[in-house]
């Protein structure tokens, strides 16, 4: 019996570490917008209302260091009759090559195709696969009308400046999130970004998820907390996050994110825990030899400390790779999303347990 515990006891670490990692809320972000060009002719009327790095979406075939620029655009029609508005009318250069069109994770934000009256206008996004930093020209080629011809519309963009190049480092801000997360939670290290970064109360958070580990452990070996050594305990998680701290080697990187929601991969070389099982069983053979009246929390107990003692021993398993999502909330803040099935991997790349 006491052998199937601590199975059990290995097999249950990943959720006694998750319990309180992945406590969060969000609240919705009130977008700026920034006039960045206007142009027209006798047509139409086009006014850039914003331009931004984002993400590529998964739809998107990028190289490592590309990104995509959104543009946001206002239509006016300046003509007595109805015109068309056609996205393929648009198109994008960066010096004299022609940028590929992105797919945005929201189809919806894209320009539409629309018949505009007199006077009425339309608004949308166009996405454009770039190299960071470079100069833009986005060039409208209006639709012909009769035998009359417009000349194109350019609008000059300037890839390089300042204002433009803060969104390109704001879209690391979830990964940011994540690692400050990890600092606090797993490895015992004191982030002085974390509550910046996450909106999260650090003295609550490590509380909560101090409480969680004691009710954890309870849990996964059916003893009572006034059973559990609990200084021992507390000196296994330590041990444990010190090993994570020295040998798993975790990053991370924002890969998709819509302004409310971001995936972020992390990845790391996770402890190869079943390779302490053997050395375990050897030891609490030998407790209960010398001890043949030990109770079974006794026998636990005396596991947890010989486990905490054998973690700076453990190697690691092949890389793996898990995907987190997060969610925005206040003002450049995101938290671990606690409603999305993928929260519930974020201790793989930590531990392996098979």
């Amino acid at each position: 019996m006491i052998k199937k515990r601590i199975s059990l006891v290995l097999s249950m670490l990943v959720v006694i570490m998750l319990a309180a990692a992945c406590s969060s809320s969000t609240t919705s972000k009130e977008e700026k917008e920034k006039e960045t060009g206007k142009n027209e002719n006798s047509s139409v009327e086009i006014k850039v209302d914003n331009a931004e790095y984002t993400l590529p979406s998964e739809y998107d075939n990028v190289s490592e260091d590309q990104l995509v620029l959104k543009i946001d655009v206002e239509m006016t029609n300046k003509r007595k009759e109805t015109i068309d508005i056609e996205p393929p009318s648009f198109a994008l250069y960066q010096g004299d090559t022609k940028a590929t069109e992105g797919e945005p994770e929201d189809y919806k934000q894209k320009l539409e195709y629309t018949r505009l009256t007199e006077g009425k206008k339309i608004k949308g996004s166009l996405f454009y696969i770039v190299d960071k930093g470079e100069q833009y020209q986005l060039v409208y080629t209006p639709l012909a009308y009769g035998d009359k011809e417009e000349d194109p519309i350019e609008i000059e963009i300037d890839g390089a400046d300042e204002k433009l190049l803060k969104t390109a480092d704001k879209l690391q801000d979830p990964a940011k999130a994540l690692s400050a997360y990890l600092d606090i939670l797993f490895y015992n290290v004191d982030n002085p970004r974390f509550e910046k970064l996450t909106g999260e109360k650090k003295e609550t958070l490590l509380e909560e998820f101090d409480a969680a580990i004691i009710e954890g452990f309870s849990s996964a070996t059916y003893m009572s907390e006034d059973q559990l050594d609990q200084k021992v305990v507390v000196s296994l998680v330590n041990s444990m996050k010190a090993a994570f701290k020295e040998k798993v080697g975790a990053t991370t990187i924002t890969k998709t994110s819509n302004g409310k929601e971001a995936i972020v991969e992390l990845k790391g070389k996770p402890l190869d825990v079943p390779s302490l099982q053997p050395i375990l069983e050897q030891e609490m053979e030998k407790f209960i030899t010398s001890n043949p009246n030990a109770t079974e929390a006794e026998a636990l107990n005396f596991v947890f400390e010989k486990m905490g003692n054998e973690f700076k021993n453990v190697t690691t398993a092949e890389e793996v790779i898990v995907e987190i999502q997060m969610v925005k909330h206040g003002e450049d803040q995101w938290k671990i999303d606690p409603d999305d099935y993928r929260s519930e991997d974020i201790a793989t790349p930590f531990v392996k347990f098979y």
